[in-house]
């Protein structure tokens, strides 16, 4: 996803600065706005490493939560947010408070590297993987649970994360400028890709997936159409019955017998009126999920894209920047919207907000009477 622009030389031999900047520069607007920006990035670290982390031992912890096997995609989602945070926004955040000096060694900034490669990716298959399970949800869901069991969900999961493994490694493995090169020169974290394989993921890794999952998404849309069809349907039933039921209440027999027959198909009618309902709120929020990703990335893509077609277009490096920031905060965002998702997320969250001002009113109590005893 890096852009090839940012180099000294504009063709294929030239080496890219992995933090978008081959100099600092010393305008004063400039230094406020990477100030600024420094912040923000610290701010997105806090905020997606404290939230996806909450999300994984929600997970963990909550025997409910791992009853819904969409739920595993959700995870791998935000273990891919971890791993992005964690490493490569934390990193990202520290050259631009040292003026996009690297000070961390050769091995890290490979790892730096790899893992920025790796971000991308690994959100986009896993937001794909997730639109695949909406659809089956929908247009099987009789066949579903046993078409797709936790256990072929985490194959699934394993087989993603090689596949984006496999591309995020593949400059390290030889596709890169000079094999022999160290990455870090002149005090600067060196992206070494070529521009074919920038042009290559980006087409591969997010243009293509993102025409994959539309297609899908109307797919989907058509489905949840004649989903809320059937729940108009069921609940006009339901309305009829109802009357059919006060009607002939006097001419049940002493058993109860006609009750019971009367009320039968209401309630199936009920429960199946909740689980169309119940998809299709997930699907709505899930659907979210995947706009704002694109939301965030995109622009960012698109740019990068532009960057390594067209050699003669050079976008100042603040816009790159600002643009890159705005693809990480999709990391900070998304916990917030995985409790919409699944009622069980948010009932997990409420159990541990609980437990947490449960166990900190205890330890408040405990040092007053210390306090009153001495």
């Amino acid at each position: 996803m890096n852009n090839s622009n940012t180099s000294s030389r504009i063709n294929d031999t030239a080496v890219i600065p992995a933090i978008f900047q081959t100099a600092p520069q010393v305008e004063p607007w400039i230094e406020a706005f990477y100030f600024f920006l420094a912040i923000v990035e610290v701010v997105i670290v806090i905020i997606a490493l404290a939230g996806n982390l909450i999300v994984v031992y929600a997970f963990v912890a909550y025997k409910k939560l791992r009853a819904s096997v969409t739920n595993y995609f959700v995870i791998s989602l935000a273990v891919s947010d971890i791993l992005t945070s964690g490493i490569v926004i934390s990193f990202k955040a520290d050259s631009t408070l040292k003026n996009q000096k690297w000070t961390h060694g050769e091995f890290m900034c490979s790892l730096y590297t790899t893992m920025y490669l790796l971000a991308v990716p690994s959100s986009v298959i896993n937001l794909c993987a997730v639109t695949v399970d909406r659809f089956l949800v929908l247009r099987m869901p009789l066949r579903y649970n046993s078409f797709m069991p936790p256990k072929r969900a985490a194959l699934i999961i394993s087989c993603l994360w090689i596949y984006a493994i496999t591309w995020a490694c593949l400059p390290v493995m030889g596709w890169k400028l000079s094999p022999g090169q160290p990455s870090v020169q002149g005090d600067f974290c060196l992206f070494s890709s070529v521009r074919t394989y920038n042009i290559t993921v980006n087409i591969v890794n997010f243009l293509l997936p993102m025409i994959f999952m539309a297609i899908f998404w109307s797919f989907i849309y058509s489905i949840v159409h004649q989903h809320r069809k059937r729940v108009l349907k069921i609940e006009r039933s339901l309305s009829l019955n109802t009357n059919d039921s006060s009607n002939s209440s006097n001419n049940i027999n002493a058993n109860g017998e006609g009750h019971a027959m009367t009320h039968l198909a209401p309630k199936n009618e009920r429960r199946e009126r909740k689980r169309i309902r119940r998809n299709v709120r997930g699907c709505r929020y899930l659907g979210f999920i995947v706009v704002l990703f694109y939301f965030c990335w995109l622009p960012y893509v698109t740019a990068s894209m532009i960057g390594n077609l067209c050699r003669s277009c050079i976008a100042p490096y603040v816009l790159y920047d600002s643009l890159l920031a705005l693809g990480f905060m999709n990391s900070a965002l998304n916990p917030f919207l995985y409790p919409f998702h699944d009622k069980h997320f948010k009932e997990a969250f409420r159990d541990m907000w609980n437990k947490l001002m449960n166990k900190t009113f205890v330890k408040l109590l405990s040092r007053k009477d210390k306090i009153s005893r001495i």
